[in-house]
């Protein structure tokens, strides 16, 4: 529960260095969000899978804020960038330059590929539901054709 608070202080702090604190609702949602997908994050690690529970998380968090943008008529970028923060490999982009400048090839590539799937997880998150999201508005409002 440490963590997730941690993750919930660190999404706050980002969110006042991109303004969001002008309306403090949309920071403490974002915040909130953020916790709520490393809490998710950190419960799936018995998977083993570092790139399903990144998955995973986002998704949740990417969900959450497309719902959160509708009902408070906001942009969803908003609550999506603030959420991520958690998630984003940051220690894994560290180490991958640090050994491309030591000069530790085989480690380099083994970072780098981690953090590339990592970094795609996060993106496929945020895809499958704006898609999703998408879908589900031109179903509901019949925005399709029907094949003759």
């Amino acid at each position: 529960m440490i963590h997730c608070l941690a993750a919930f202080f660190g999404c706050l702090g980002f969110s006042f260095i991109f303004r969001i604190f002008k309306n403090i609702h949309f920071a403490l949602i974002g915040s909130v969000l953020g916790a709520l997908g490393y809490f998710i994050y950190t419960n799936l690690d018995f998977t083993d899978n570092v790139y399903l529970q990144t998955f995973i998380g986002m998704l949740a968090v990417s969900l959450l804020s497309e719902m959160f943008a509708r009902m408070l008529k906001a942009p969803a970028t908003i609550f999506i960038i603030i959420g991520c923060f958690p998630l984003v490999p940051g220690s894994g982009i560290y180490n991958t330059m640090l050994y491309a400048v030591q000069g530790y090839d085989n480690l380099f590539v083994s970072s780098l590929l981690q953090t590339f799937g990592i970094s795609m997880s996060i993106a496929l998150g945020i895809l499958i539901s704006s898609t999703m999201l998408q879908v589900y508005k031109h179903i509901k409002n019949h925005e399709y054709e029907k094949s003759e």
